[in-house]
């Protein structure tokens, strides 16, 4: 197995050296890996987890690895409609952002 794994390691390495290919990560093992996640998520946050599955498996994680999708509502886009909001209905607008939204828990 030691020798099998070996050659898994360099499996990418190797086939791009000797046969010129070329692997792209979004293909096979991005698959499995949102597979493998959404079911593992799943069991929690409908188990007796609930939301806290989801807090502690994946909210946490990305917080203390720096994955930038935590501050998802800025990467959208959100904070420019939520702009456009405010002036059209001043303190009514029902935004997506602000100082009580996940996007500003973060730092």
């Amino acid at each position: 197995s030691a020798v099998a794994d070996e050659r898994t390691r360099t499996f990418q390495a190797d086939t791009a050296r000797e046969a010129n290919v070329f692997h792209h990560l979004i293909t096979l093992p991005t698959y499995h890996t949102t597979a493998l996640s959404v079911d593992n998520l799943a069991k929690e946050y409908f188990g007796e987890q609930g939301m806290l599955g989801y807090v502690k498996n994946v909210q946490r994680e990305e917080i203390r690895q720096g994955i930038a999708c935590v501050k998802h509502q800025n990467m959208s886009g959100s904070d420019m409609g939520d702009d456009h909001k405010e002036y059209f209905a001043g303190e009514n607008a029902l935004k997506a952002g602000g100082a009580k939204n996940t996007s500003n828990q973060f730092g």
